[in-house]
């Protein structure tokens, strides 16, 4: 009698290639088989799949292993795919603000909304400011934030409004006199709440 050798055939199993947000939880990880024949759909032991990623780990790109798979009928190779950790957004507003002519600037300040994981800042915090002066004319003057960069999240910023107040004005006009028949003194005005160097309203 002869003897016939049933040998084993190559079966390749490929972690699926996933993506998640930063801070989202880990998708769940799954091959595919190249190689299976007969009519099989996986091996006897189907491969455990695995990322050196975690749920807060920051934007970038981790693999993703499959190992120990096992089936009397197949040699089993693994190819490694890639998690991608994207990036999540975050909206810089600058807050609107408000001010007396002839003031100092105020203090700008934004909001963030998008933050996750506990996180309260980008690692580079925004530079927040305006064209206006403390020297400007009343009026509205746009606040912009710029410049914040954070490897986790994809920023974008929301122009704030500075408003520069009217400051009240009274303007008295002098007591003056005259002798009777004699021509009309000339009239003067005294004002009170002048800022900013300012001698007189324009």
């Amino acid at each position: 009698a002869g003897t016939l050798t049933v040998d084993k055939v190559p079966l390749t199993v490929t972690a699926d290639n996933k993506s998640k947000n930063y801070v989202a939880a880990l998708p769940v990880f799954t091959v595919t088989y190249t190689g299976l024949v007969n009519g099989d759909a996986a091996p006897a032991t189907p491969p455990a799949v695995n990322s050196t990623a975690t749920a807060s780990s920051p934007a970038g790109t981790y693999p993703i292993a499959a190992s120990g798979s096992a089936d009397p009928n197949y040699n089993i190779s693994y190819v490694a795919g890639t998690l991608t950790v994207d990036k999540v957004p975050l909206t810089i507003t600058a807050d609107n603000k408000s001010k007396n002519y002839g003031a100092a600037l105020p203090v700008f300040t934004v909001t963030y909304t998008g933050f996750v994981n506990g996180d309260v800042a980008p690692a580079t915090p925004p530079a927040v400011n305006t064209t206006a002066t403390a020297s400007s004319p009343a009026g509205t003057y746009p606040i912009t934030a710029s410049g914040a960069a954070d490897p986790n999240y994809n920023i974008s910023y929301v122009a704030g409004t500075l408003t520069v107040d009217k400051v009240p004005l009274t303007i008295t006009a002098d007591n003056k006199s005259k002798n009777y028949g004699a021509a009309l003194p000339v009239f003067t005005v005294t004002y009170a709440g002048l800022v900013n160097c300012d001698l007189a309203p324009s």
